[in-house]
C-alpha cells in the first residue's frame, strides 16, 4: 500500500503540481490557458502513475512470492521515499540559483556549491533513513515516511490552491498563435517590411561591413544608423514598443500593457487606413482580447488543441530541470524549451523564417502588404555560421555574420520578383548583445530604405532611439526617403532607456545618456525606478 502512496505523491508533485505552478507563475509565456492545459496534464499524470503502479505491483509480487524476501521490498520502498523527499527539497528549495531558460547553452559544471548542497541533502536523508530503520525497524520507518509524505502532499496542495487563487491562472485568455500563412505573399503595389534580427549588436555588425565590400553592397539603397539606442535590453518589452511606440513602465501587468499598446498603435492605424494587410511573424508577441486591428496570419488559441506528445516532451524537460540533482540536470536538455510546439495549429517558429526566406517562390498579389518578421538573428544558442550551416560551439560573431546571408537572400528574393523598389524595408534588432553587462546591450542595428530609394549605403550618425521609430513609419508611408528622416533630432540630445534583468522584469531602473549608445561610461541613473 505504501508504495502506491509514494508513487502517487511523486507523480502528483511532478505532473500535477509543477506544471500548474509553472503555468500560474508564467502565464504570459504560454500559448494555452489553464483550461486548455488541464486535461493533457491529468492524462500525463494518470499514465505515469499507472505505469509506476504496475511496476511497483510486479516488484511487490517478485519480492513476496518469488524471492520471498520482504526485507528487499522494504529497502526498495525506503529508497523510493528518500528519492521523493530529496526530489521535493531539490525542486522547491534549491531553485534560487537555477539558470535562465533563454536558449543559451548551460554549463552545469559551474554550479559547484549547488552540487555540494545536493550531495549533503541526499547524504543526510539516506543516513537518517538507515539509522531510523536500524533503531525502529524498517516497517515503522516506512510508516513515519508515509506520514511525512502526507504532510508534504498537504503543503503542496495548499501552495497549489493559493497560487491558483492569487494569480490569473484560472482566467480564460484569448491570445493568438502566429502561423506561416502569407509569409511569401508580397504586393506588386506596395510593401512595408520590418525584418527584426534578434540581438544583433550595431558595432559588431558594422565591423563586418567595414572589412567586407560584399557585405556593404547588400545595404545599397539603405541608410545605416549605427548610433541607435534600444529602450530595453530584452525582447519582451522591445517588440510592443517597436510596433506601438508605447513604453512599458510596469504600471500594469505586461499582457494588459502589450494588448493595450498594440490596440492603440499609430502604425496599425495608419496601415489600416491605407489598406495594408497586416501580417506578424513573432512567437513572443502578446495580443489578447478585443483586438482592434485585423492580423491575417493568426488564429485564436480557442481554435487550437494540445498535441499530447509534444506537450509532455516540453513538460518533462522543465520537470527534470527543476527536480533533478544539479549533476544530472544536463539530461533535461532545457535549452530548447518551447511549449508552442504542443499546439496542433502551430506551424511556425523563429528559425523557420530562415527556410521561408530562402524559399524561391513568392506569391505576387495586388493588395498592399505589411510584414513584421522576427528572426533568430544572433540570439543564443550560437549555432550558425556565415553559410547558415548549423554548428556546435559557435561564437556570437559567427552568428552575427550569418545574418548577412539571411538578409541578402531576402532582399534578392524581393529584387528577383520586382517588388523591391515598391517596398519600405527596415532591418533592425530589438536590442544589442554583450557577454559582459546588460548595459552593453543597448546598441542594436538599424537600416532603413524607403520606396524607390537608390544610392550607395548611407551612414547617419544621428543619435536615434527606438522611441523615434513610430513617427518614422508614417513618414516612410508618405514617401519620405531614409535620408530625409529624423531631421528634428539634435546631436546633443538626451536618450533614456530602462535597465532590467531577465530574472526580475518587474524592477526597472531608468538611465539617460548624452553620449553614444555603446558608451556605457556616459550612462547615468535618473533616479526613476519602476516597480510592480
Amino acid at each position: 500500500m505504501e508504495i502506491f502512496i509514494v508513487c502517487f505523491l511523486l507523480c502528483f508533485m511532478c505532473f500535477i503540481y509543477e506544471p500548474i505552478i509553472m503555468y500560474s507563475t508564467n502565464i504570459n509565456d504560454f500559448w494555452f490557458d489553464f483550461h486548455t492545459m488541464l486535461l493533457p496534464t491529468i492524462k500525463i499524470f494518470l499514465v505515469i502513475f499507472l505505469i509506476l503502479v504496475i511496476l511497483s505491483y510486479l516488484w511487490f509480487i517478485i519480492c513476496k512470492k518469488v524471492i520471498k524476501k520482504e526485507k528487499i521490498y522494504n529497502i526498495s520502498l525506503l529508497c523510493i521515499f528518500v528519492i521523493f523527499f530529496a526530489t521535493y527539497v531539490q525542486g522547491n528549495f534549491l531553485i534560487g540559483n537555477l539558470p535562465l531558460i533563454d536558449g543559451s547553452d548551460i554549463n552545469w559544471n559551474d554550479y559547484k556549491i549547488d552540487n555540494l548542497l545536493t550531495i549533503i541533502i541526499w547524504t543526510i536523508l539516506i543516513f537518517t533513513t538507515i539509522i531510523l530503520s536500524k533503531k525502529l525497524s524498517s516497517n515503522k520507518t516506512i510508516k513515519y515516511c508515509s506520514y511525512i509524505s502526507f504532510a508534504i502532499f498537504g503543503m503542496l496542495s495548499i501552495s497549489l490552491i493559493s497560487t491558483l487563487l492569487s494569480t490569473d491562472a484560472l482566467k480564460s485568455k484569448d491570445n493568438i498563435l502566429f502561423t506561416e500563412n502569407n509569409f511569401n505573399k508580397v504586393s506588386d503595389n506596395k510593401n512595408f517590411i520590418i525584418l527584426l534580427v534578434d540581438a544583433v549588436d550595431s558595432n559588431t555588425f558594422y565591423n563586418f561591413i567595414e572589412n567586407n565590400d560584399d557585405y556593404r553592397k547588400i545595404f545599397n539603397d539603405f541608410t545605416f544608423f549605427p548610433d541607435t539606442m534600444s529602450t530595453y535590453p530584452f525582447t519582451r518589452d522591445s517588440i510592443p514598443l517597436l510596433l506601438s511606440g508605447k513604453i512599458n513602465k510596469n504600471e500594469e501587468p505586461f499582457d494588459i500593457f502589450s494588448t493595450n499598446s498594440l490596440n492603440s498603435s499609430p502604425l496599425f492605424e495608419t496601415l489600416t487606413e491605407k489598406d495594408y494587410e497586416i501580417n506578424l511573424y513573432d512567437q513572443e508577441l502578446i495580443w489578447n482580447d478585443n483586438r482592434k486591428y485585423n492580423v491575417n496570419n493568426v488564429i485564436s488559441i480557442s481554435e487550437s488543441k494540445v498535441k499530447l506528445k509534444s506537450f509532455f516532451k516540453q513538460e518533462l524537460k522543465y520537470i527534470l530541470y527543476k527536480y533533478l540533482p544539479y549533476f544530472l540536470k544536463n539530461f533535461s536538455k532545457i535549452e530548447s524549451l518551447n511549449f508552442n510546439f504542443s499546439s496542433d495549429n502551430y506551424d511556425w517558429r523563429i528559425d523557420n523564417n530562415y527556410k521561408n526566406i530562402n524559399n524561391e517562390n513568392l506569391k505576387i498579389v495586388n493588395n498592399k502588404q505589411f510584414k513584421f518578421i522576427h528572426t533568430e538573428g544572433a540570439h543564443s544558442p550560437f549555432d550558425l555560421n556565415k553559410n547558415l550551416n548549423r554548428i556546435s560551439n559557435g561564437t556570437y560573431k559567427e552568428k552575427v555574420e550569418a545574418n548577412f546571408k539571411i538578409i541578402e537572400s531576402y532582399l534578392n528574393k524581393l529584387k528577383e520578383n520586382n517588388v523591391y523598389d515598391n517596398s519600405i524595408i527596415i532591418i533592425l534588432a530589438d536590442h544589442g548583445y554583450s557577454e559582459n553587462t546588460i548595459l552593453e546591450r543597448m546598441n542594436p542595428i538599424l537600416f532603413i530604405k524607403g520606396f524607390n530609394e537608390k544610392h550607395e549605403m548611407n551612414i547617419s550618425n544621428l543619435p536615434i532611439s527606438h522611441v523615434d521609430l513610430i513617427t518614422t513609419y508614417k513618414e516612410l508611408l508618405e514617401n519620405k526617403k531614409s535620408t530625409e528622416l529624423f531631421k528634428n533630432i539634435d546631436y546633443n540630445r538626451k536618450r533614456n532607456f530602462l535597465y532590467l534583468s531577465a530574472k526580475n522584469p518587474n524592477h526597472m531602473i531608468e538611465y539617460e545618456t548624452e553620449g553614444k549608445a555603446n558608451d556605457i561610461s556616459k550612462f547615468k541613473k535618473t533616479g526613476n525606478i519602476f516597480d510592480r
